[in-house]
């Protein structure tokens, strides 16, 4: 894509740049100059900061489901190397339009046609930053005939080094297969930290985590930083994608499990014609010794 058009939005003390035609990407997040979220290295999706996952979050096997007596095959969808799985839904791979903007607030809109996903549907993403922090909603409308699985999520990226600490209390983890299909839940018995106080480093991942409880937060001590992410009570979910030797990390607020569509159809939403499902979360960034005094 040449010289993708990118959106200032600042309030307070934060900055987030948007990318409308990557994906509804976001390709910053700052806090006082610190980087909340990575900053694109690239104009590729996968560069990104945050991107939004509609109207399904991680991965269907293999594409395939059957959901109100619709069968359906998604073909893969990876930017990349193959990947055999449908991943991550629509909205992360195609432009979205800018419907209102000001120098604080963005709200973007995806219009979906059936296609091998056989529901129309409509999508918007509101980005909104104040001095309380940056706020992302996004929502998914049926706008097709009979009714439709519905799922979101966002997928945003964090800087990290040797002594990032993550906190998110959930009471179940899956265990999951090479290719990031889930093997089984972990059951804690209660919501607790699976990282023990340790480096998010320390235990690569690529999984989700169940039944949150409370906030997630992040500790860059380097930078004297507290990350805090207050996902409303539809984000249930977390998903933690931690890869070995690299300089990122994703905590990603999700409405439901990997293919749940076929695991565990009860945690997706089933939006009649005309219903809308949305979910939001909240980013806030302050100093540790702040918190801590």
């Amino acid at each position: 894509m040449n010289n993708p058009q990118t959106w200032l939005l600042s309030g307070g003390d934060y900055e987030v740049t948007v990318a409308p035609e990557i994906g509804g990407s976001l390709r910053s997040l700052d806090w006082k100059g610190l980087p909340v979220f990575r900053e694109a290295p690239g104009d590729h999706i996968l560069d990104a900061a945050c991107f939004p996952l509609v109207p399904f979050c991680n991965r269907i096997a293999h594409g395939m489901f059957t959901a109100d007596g619709v069968t359906c095959r998604l073909s893969p969808n990876f930017p990349g190397p193959f990947h055999p799985h449908a991943l991550h839904g629509h909205g992360w791979l195609v432009p979205w339009q800018v419907a209102s903007h000001d120098s604080a607030s963005i709200r973007m809109v995806y219009d979906h046609s059936a296609d091998e996903w056989p529901w129309r549907y409509h999508a918007e993403q509101h980005v909104q930053v104040s001095v309380d922090g940056v706020r992302i909603t996004l929502s998914v409308t049926n706008t097709g005939q009979g009714v439709m699985p519905a799922g979101l999520g966002l997928h945003p990226y964090f800087p990290r080094d040797d002594n990032t600490i993550y906190l998110g209390l959930h009471r179940r983890e899956w265990q999951t297969a090479p290719d990031g299909l889930p093997i089984a839940p972990l059951d804690a018995a209660k919501a607790l930290d699976w990282w023990h106080g340790a480096p998010i480093g320390s235990r690569p991942v690529d999984t989700i985590q169940d039944l949150r409880e409370g906030a997630l937060t992040i500790r860059r001590t380097a930078h004297d930083l507290l990350i805090e992410l207050l996902p409303c009570d539809a984000f249930s979910c977390t998903g933690v994608y931690v890869p070995p030797d690299a300089d990122f990390f994703c905590i990603e607020p999700l409405t439901h499990p990997t293919d749940a569509v076929n695991r565990a159809p009860d945690r997706m939403t089933m939006l009649a014609e005309g219903e809308t499902l949305e979910a939001s979360l909240l980013i806030r960034a302050r100093h540790i010794s702040s918190h801590q005094a």
